[in-house]
Formats: C-alpha cells, structure tokens, sequence
C-alpha cells in the first residue's frame, strides 16, 4: 500500500468500508480492465468519494511504479508532491471534479521510488445512477474516474526552449564587447548595457539614434554598404570603423553582424556585436610599446592588481596596491600574499588560493587587507589561476577593490534593521502604558538593554529656557541622568563649536559622530570612559510643541545614519503623540482637575464668528473628530430662524457642510462641518479638553478641563496666541465625584473600537435615536461618516451591545 501518514490512512469505520465497496462496484460496473484495452497509453484508476483508489490498472502500475495490492486503499493526494498537498490541491482537483462532473489538470505526481512525472490527468465523477445505485439529487458523487497521461518528455521539451532563451539573454547581459539590433529603417530596437556605456549616451537618447551616427564619418560610407549587403544578401558581415562616442571619441571597433529574419524568410533587420580593437591596432601599430600600453592600463587601475607565482611570491602589482599596502617596492618582492591580509580571514583566504591552483576556479572571497601600519580594510578579491599555453600552472592574479563603503552600508541596514526591533517592541509598550514614566522608562530601558547602544536617557523640554526651551535629563538607563545632567544637556543643547544646532529648537534630529576624536573635550573624554562612539538627540514633538528630548548613545562612530535618523524623527512624533493622547485619557478619569474659564470675542473662531454674524447665541453640545483638520460640531442655536443661520453658515468659509437636524419655536440643533484649526485641536495638543462653550452675539464663555499637573502658562499662552481677543477669567481647582462619568466611559471605551465608537457617537448627536420621529436616518449617518449603510448598521448594532453591556453588567 502507498505510504500514508496516519491522519491519511484508513479510518476502519463502517462508513469507510462501504465507500470502499461502492468504489469497487464502479471499477467493475465500468469495466477498468475494458478501459485499459482502449486507451493503451494511459494510466487508469478508480476512486471512491473519499478520494480513495479502489481499481488501479497496468498502466497506472507502469507510470507510478505501484501494484495495484499497494495502490488500492491509498488516497488520491499521496500521489502530490509535498508543497501541493500542504496548498490542498487535491482537495481542490476533486471538489472540482465533484462540482463540474471533470476537471483536466497538469503538474508533477511523485512515483514509488521518490521521482517525478510531469502527467496530464482528467478526473471525472461517477454518480450512483452510472453503476445502478440509487442517490438522492445532493449526495456526493459515488467515485470518480482518473485517466492519466505521461507528458514528461513534452513538459521537459517545452521547458528548453524558455530556458535556451534566458541563457540566451544572461550570455548578452555577460557579454563585455557592446551587443545592439537595428531594423529594416535603421531604428534601434536593442542594446546591451554595455552600449550607453561605451558610448556615453542616454537610454533615452539611443532610442533616436540611427546606426551611422555611431561611426566617425569618414567610416560612414563603407559602413553603410556593409549593412546593404547584410540586409539585401549577405547572411552576416565583419567590418571595421571607429566608434564615435557622445564626447566625440573615436574607438576602433570590429563589428559582426548578421541578418535577422521570421521563420517564412523575411528580413526584420540586422544585430551584431562590437568588439573595442583599440589593443588590437595598438600592437599592429607599435608591438614595441606593447608592454608599456599594458602597464599604463593596470595603473589607471583604482582597484589594487597583483600577481603571484605558484610558491606564493609577489611577482607583479600595480602603483595602487604599493600605495593602499604601504609598502616600498623593494619590500613588496617575493612577500606571501597571506601577509596583506589579517590574521583572522588568513584560513578562508588561503583555503581559497588553494581552490584556485588547484582546482582552476575563479574565486571571489572577502577578507581585510592587512597594510604596513596595521590597518585593515575589508577588500574584496577577484582571483584568477594563470597558465601557458601547454596548461602548466603559473601562479595566480587577480584584482582587489575597496569594500568598506559597501561594509559601511550593510552596518547601516543592520543597524536599521535593529533599531526597528526596538521601536516596534516599544511601541506596542506604549499603547499599554498609564503613565508617561512609565513610557519613558520603557524607552530608555529598551535602547540600553540592545548590545549596540550603550545608555539612552530622556528629559522634559522647560518652556522658560532662554532660547525658548530648557532639557533637563531625568530618566536614564545604562547611565546616571543626575550625575551626568551637564554632559548630556550639552548634547540637546550644543556649543557653538559642535555641528548641530539645538534639537528642541531646530525640532530635528541630531547625531554627533566618531565622538572619541572629537574636538570638544568633554565630549571625547566621556565617549571614552563610557565606551561609545555617537550619539543622537532625538526631538519629542507633540503638533509641533517640544515635549523633551531622547539622548541615545551607540557603540559605533558611523551610527544613526540618514535613514536611521528618519526612523528616530518619525519615533519622536509617535511618542509625543503617545504622551499627548495619554494626557488626554488621563483627564476623563481624574478626581480632580483645573478649571480654566475663558472669555473671548476672537473671531478667529468659527463658532464666535457664526455667532456675530448671524447675531444668535449658540453652544456647543459635542465636538466629533473625524480628522486631524475636520471636526463635526453639534450645535443648539436659538434666537434666530433656521433659514437665516444656514445663510449665514453658508458665507463662513471654514464651515463646509451643514445640517438641520431638529428645530422647534425656540430653538434649533444643527450639524456642522468644520474644516481647519480649531481650539478643540489646539487644546488637544496640550492635554486639555473644551468642558463647555456658550456663545452669545459674538462673546463667547468657554470651560476649560486639564490636569493639575499642567503647564497652565503654556496651556494659556498657546490659547491666547491662536486666538488673541481672548482672555483669562478664572481659575479653579474642581473635585469630581469618585465615581465619575470618567469611569462608566473608560469601561465602554475600552469595549469599543474607533470604528464602533465613531457611530454610535455620530448616531447619537445627529438624531438617530430620536423617537417617534429620527431627525437622522442611517443613511445620512453612513454618508458623514464616509462608510456603507449596512456598514454603520453593524457597526451600531455592535456598540449598542456593548454599551449595554456595561450599564447593565457588574463591576467587573
């Protein structure tokens, strides 16, 4: 029996041995043996409607390699491949079949030693009725039938030719000389990328450019007539001519060209290859100076050339490799080549000339040039085997380039790669944090745990500095913020000797590099003591508004790179955010708060200025968010006909939208669009929330909540400079009820999501659940929420559950 894992094999339930049977009854009611007779050439097995083989014949036997005492019982699926049966393609093949009565499909089946044949396969279905039982109109099919052909031999002769043509374009791509194709009208239809090389012009310009324009002129005629005789009846042509580049040099070339034509004979055109002969001409001109040209080649050379016999002595090098090593040209003779590279890549670097002397393979490896004063460099070499022309080894030659920007480069990715780790494992810190210590703590404590930081601390950005912000470092890890408060504030805060410029101020990220060499004394003594290289000032910013700052320190002297330092100015943002949002949620759960009452005539403000133009009073009931810019505002006006507000409404530029939602003799309830800056984003941004706003003919009284622990200068004087006609009435300290409204809130919130949250609150303020008459239907709801009406509906339904769900709930 085919191999089963056991989850395949058989059940032996009663269930399975009827399925069975039924399999065999349609092998034999089919006649498998009389299908055999007429399609010779195929494999062909029955199975039942479990997918399980009942009747397998000589051909299935020849093609898999399995008797039919082995094959019969396995499943259908062992035939897969690994990879296809994980994918479920037998499922698929016979839901298909199952589905459509057949299905054709090809691909690789595995035979019985581990083989492959690619087969073309038909699975057809046999229902009850086609072998005389009786099934209801929804049963399962009763079996199926599986025909199978090999294709192998026609898979593999259809793969050839794609795999001929990619050689074909990797063989163009290898070729040094420059590879091109013209039509019948001289167009250039195809180059290598050796042609705008070697020619200097653009992809864009070739495209142009005509065969002759690439011939100095005295070469044009003859060249002309040689593509005559190729295109008119000449199969293919060698010429010779200077290649005129776009700077106006002439290269002598060898061009072999042929004539292209479809497969009823019709020329397309002509291709060929251009081979640079400059070397060629060179010798025939002047065989004397030969060596001379080769040696002023090698030396044009920025990489380092060397040559070594087969004992390992230095034979030939360039003036590169004298003046990379350091090595006078006397010392350089005869010296091994493991002595120029350091002692820890001297195994791979050897075990790789090795290879090449031996085994005759051109060999890349990398390692670090060890030079006279002891430094390394990571190279990489290119290393060729020499021989004559008898075969007899020679030595070995080969080029060396300078890998350390390509080194520097995958330090960087590395380090990226890191840093991402961290901000990701913080992140998802943040979201759970309470506190913002506790999110500074998570901060500094994860950079100074990874092995390529050494400390990280963070301080809170003093509004009262001299140049408008003080940092003073309060948590830290990895380092004592207190004992180290002035070195580190130097680095937020620089002197004017250092290249950066204030981070608070500047509002962007600032490194400091290689700081063991530094020039400022402080910075040097303490990098060395404290064993790191670089640090980065990292601007915490909420909305613009400097929170304080992150000092990171790193290991490396080429650390926090241009795409590093992207990462940490996003991360600044994302914790000033954080910190923002969380004083936020704060204030709805406080006991006591401060309360700010404000007066203001400011017309700056798009409800004030509503107020004075249409000379009504109104106040605020909510305030929706729907973007950083676009805010919905819930509105009860009174004193003034509802016709008369929408025309004033409609002259307020920041007013984009509105909406009648309810309206009586006294008074109306209105929805608004507003679009742009308003205070309730300006309080936001601060940790503050709008507890009330009552406008009456253009003079406003506003309520303002934050927390005890507020900056209220800050929080004042970021009012008072959006909104100048405003003023400072009072100020109070409020004690709020144990069990706040804060309370109930938090535990629906922490039930909902945004989405949720977002139509139950628009649902609410915009009259949905108005009885007996809604002011809203859901549609209109839907539409300013930019979603689907069957979209809000389950939204709703699923916030209305939840919101219920805690009124009526326990504690818990």
């Amino acid at each position: 029996m085919i191999d089963e894992s056991p989850d395949e094999s058989e059940s032996g339930n009663g269930s399975d041995r009827d399925g069975t049977r039924e399999g065999r009854r349609i092998a034999d009611r089919l006649g498998i043996n009389d299908l055999s007779a007429v399609v010779s050439d195929a494999a062909i097995a029955v199975l039942d409607g479990k997918g399980k083989f009942t009747a397998w014949n000589d051909g299935a036997q020849a093609l898999f390699g399995y008797d039919a005492d082995a094959a019969v019982g396995s499943r259908y699926r062992r035939l897969f491949p690994a990879a296809e049966r994980e994918a479920g393609d037998p499922e698929r093949l016979l839901e298909a079949a199952r589905s459509s009565g057949t299905v054709e499909s090809e691909g690789w089946r595995v035979t019985s030693d581990g083989g492959r044949v690619w087969v073309h396969e038909v699975l057809a279905t046999v229902e009850g009725d086609d072998v005389g039982v009786a099934v209801g109109a929804d049963a399962e099919p009763a079996g199926y039938v599986w025909v199978v052909h090999d294709r192998t031999d026609d898979h593999e002769r259809e793969r050839r030719p794609r795999e001929e043509k990619h050689v074909v374009e990797r063989v163009v791509e290898a070729q040094p000389d420059i590879v091109y194709a013209f039509d019948t009208d001289g167009e250039f239809i195809e180059w290598s990328d050796r042609v705008p090389e070697v020619t200097g012009y653009t992809e864009s310009e070739l495209v142009e450019m005509a065969p002759l324009e690439f011939v100095a002129p005295a070469d044009r005629d003859r060249i002309a007539a040689s593509i005559d005789r190729v295109l008119e009846h000449e199969t293919s042509v060698t010429v010779e001519a200077a290649l005129l580049t776009a700077d106006g040099e002439r290269i002598p070339y060898e061009f072999n060209s042929a004539r292209v034509t479809d497969d009823e004979g019709t020329v397309l055109g002509f291709t060929g290859i251009g081979r640079d002969i400059s070397d060629r001409k060179a010798r025939e001109r002047e065989l004397r100076e030969e060596k001379a040209f080769t040696e002023s080649v090698l030396e044009a050379q920025p990489d380092i050339l060397y040559a070594f016999d087969t004992e390992g002595n230095l034979i030939e090098w360039n003036d590169q490799f004298q003046h990379v090593t350091g090595y006078e040209s006397d010392d350089l003779v005869g010296m091994h080549p493991l002595r120029f590279i350091a002692p820890k890549d001297r195994d791979h670097i050897g075990a790789a000339i090795d290879r090449i002397l031996e085994a005759g393979e051109r060999v890349t490896a990398e390692g670090r040039l060890l030079t006279a004063d002891g430094e390394r460099i990571p190279y990489e070499f290119n290393s060729a085997r020499i021989t004559d022309d008898d075969g007899t080894v020679l030595g070995f030659t080969g080029v060396g380039r300078d890998i350390s920007d390509r080194k520097a480069r995958e330090r960087e990715l590395e380090r990226l790669e890191r840093l991402n780790a961290i901000v990701r494992t913080i992140d998802e810190t943040m979201v759970a944090a309470e506190t913002r210590d506790e999110i500074e703590r998570a901060i500094v404590e994860a950079f100074a745990a990874a092995d390529a930081y050494r400390f990280a601390v963070i301080g809170r950005a003093d509004p009262g500095g001299t140049d408008g912000y003080a940092w003073t470092p309060e948590t830290g890890a990895g380092i004592d913020p207190t004992a180290d408060a002035d070195l580190l504030s130097s680095f937020v805060d620089p002197p004017a000797e250092a290249d950066g410029s204030p981070a608070l101020e500047s509002r962007s990220v600032q490194r400091y590099r290689a700081l063991p060499e530094s020039d400022i004394a402080a910075w040097r003594t303490h990098a060395a003591a404290r064993e790191y290289a670089s640090v980065a000032v990292v601007p915490i910013v909420a909305s613009d508004r400097p929170l304080g700052a992150l000092v990171i320190a790193a290991r490396e002297p080429s650390a926090f790179a241009d795409r590093e330092r992207e990462v940490l100015q996003e991360f600044g943002g994302t914790i000033g955010h954080a910190i923002n949002a969380m004083a936020v949620r704060r204030l709805l759960y406080l006991d006591t708060v401060v309360e700010l009452e404000l007066e203001s005539t400011d017309r700056g403000d798009v409800c004030i200025d509503l107020s004075w133009v249409a000379g009504c009073d109104l106040s605020i009931d909510h305030v929706l968010p729907l973007t950083d810019e676009v805010f919905v505002y819930y509105l009860t006006v009174s004193g003034i006909e509802p016709d008369t507000l929408r025309s004033a409404a409609t002259e307020a530029a920041a007013i984009t939208e509105l909406r009648l939602i309810d309206a009586d003799d006294d008074e109306s309830y209105w929805e608004i669009v507003v679009r742009g800056s308003t205070i309730t984003e300006l309080l936001g941004e601060y940790g503050a929330r709008l507890e009330s706003k009552v406008v009456r003919d253009g003079t406003a009284e506003l309520t303002v909540q934050t927390s005890p622990d507020s900056d209220l200068r800050e929080l004042v004087g970021a009012i008072t400079s959006a909104y100048p006609d405003t003023r400072l009435v009072s100020k109070r300290t409020v004690d709020r009820p144990v069990r706040t409204r804060g309370d109930f809130r938090r535990t629906v919130e922490s039930a909902l999501t945004e989405k949720q949250r977002l139509a139950l609150e628009a649902a609410y303020h915009g009259g949905y659940f108005e009885w007996p008459t809604r002011n809203s239907d859901a549609s209109e709801v839907a539409d300013r929420l930019d979603i689907a009406r069957q979209t809000f509906h389950q939204h709703l339904r699923v916030a209305q559950a939840k919101l219920l769900s805690a009124y009526f709930g326990d504690d818990d």
